[in-house]
């Protein structure tokens, strides 16, 4: 629960103080200056007989240092322009920040008709749909959706004459991109069963010999795991398009006998949502604890800081396993700059900056935080 819900409110908020706050402070004190350069305006133009409200905004604006007045009609500009030195002056003595003033004319909109009959809205007729919503009529308590439902079903309910042959087309339309679909599948579950037997890992144990293996064994183990959610995925979506496939089938038997039995048959039940690859747990990394931390105090916004530091409970190793951890990010980072052919000036300062951390963090342990700070922040 955040810190923003549980905090006890004291009276009413008005709507213009909620507003008031973070991103939406610009655009209300536009709208604030905007009204009161229209109640200057309305002042001056007054006696002039405009008949138009330059209070609201939408007559009256603050583009930079210009105020813009919208009229309705020619005449109407030509007083504005006419009278722009005194409104200019007004302006001024009110302290607002307006050295010009321009007048134009609103495009007139033609006013909408009455009594122009609303088009019908043609709706394809769908015998399935029909046959679907005649299963769950008998679950709707309300009596006015029920009757709703009912005059929609006997909208979309093909003629006698036209059912047969509109379900046959939807059958084979639907068999055919079924069929695409699984062929597709097919072949994706087999590249990834190949891909996932012939993966070449290196063991705990060649990594603990060889350093420079480890960052491999990660990226190969990660690669794997990526592959059997994507084959999860693809093997459960195969079995819904076979069952479906099944049903097209049956019905499509039914179907020179009994229609209604044939509908019937394609409105299968609800099947559970398809399994979502899990999300990858995020790795323990105190440089990125350390990083997010360093942005998080440099943010000028409260709600940006307070997302940030959100993930840093996430991220941070414990107090423990925090030397282990930060000595861990420096030798990935420091073993990824000494492997490239040609390192730039910036490289290769920042790899004996990566080294002179190492060093000192093998000595004293203790100071792993202000070291990570030092490496990984904004400073």
């Amino acid at each position: 629960m955040t810190q923003d819900f549980i905090r006890r409110r004291i009276g009413r908020q008005t709507i213009d103080s909620c507003l008031a706050r973070d991103e939406l402070q610009p655009l209300m004190a536009s709208y604030a200056l905007s009204k009161r350069a229209g109640a200057v305006a309305a002042h001056v133009l007054r006696p002039f007989r405009m008949s138009i409200d330059f209070t609201d905004p939408a007559y009256c604006r603050v583009e930079g240092h210009t105020l813009v007045l919208l009229a309705e009609s020619a005449v109407q500009q030509n007083r504005i322009r006419q009278l722009t030195p005194r409104l200019a002056a007004a302006a001024a003595a009110a302290g607002l920040p307006v050295t010009a003033v321009d007048a134009r004319i609103i495009p007139k909109r033609p006013a909408p008709q009455a009594g122009v009959p609303i088009p019908r809205i043609e709706r394809a007729p769908s015998a399935v749909g029909a046959a679907a919503i005649s299963g769950i009529l008998d679950d709707i308590e309300d009596p006015a959706l029920k009757a709703t439902m009912e005059r929609l079903r006997n909208v979309i309910k093909p003629g006698e004459e036209n059912r047969r042959r509109l379900l046959e087309e939807r059958l084979g339309r639907e068999s055919i991109d079924l069929s695409t679909e699984r062929m597709r599948l097919t072949t994706l579950v087999a590249d990834l069963t190949h891909g996932i037997n012939a993966a070449i890992i290196p063991t705990e144990e060649e990594a603990r010999d060889y350093p420079r293996l480890e960052a491999e064994r990660e990226r190969k183990l990660e690669l794997l795991a990526e592959q059997k959610d994507r084959r999860l995925v693809a093997v459960h979506r195969l079995e819904r398009i076979d069952a479906r496939l099944d049903a097209i089938n049956r019905a499509l038997e039914l179907l020179p006998s009994d229609a209604q039995a044939a509908e019937a048959a394609l409105v299968a039940p609800e099947d559970e949502e398809a399994p979502q690859a899990p999300p990858a747990a995020p790795r323990v990394s105190a440089a990125a604890a350390a990083a997010i931390a360093s942005l998080a105090r440099e943010t000028p916004s409260p709600r940006m800081r307070k997302a940030l530091m959100s993930h840093i409970p996430t991220l941070a190793p414990d107090e423990a396993h925090y030397p282990e951890a930060l000595h861990a990010d420096i030798r990935r980072e420091a073993e990824r700059l000494s492997m490239l052919e040609n390192p730039t000036p910036e490289n290769t300062k920042r790899l004996a900056q990566l080294l002179e951390a190492a060093k000192a963090l093998s000595e004293r342990p203790q100071d792993a935080r202000a070291i990570a700070e030092g490496l990984y922040g904004l400073t």
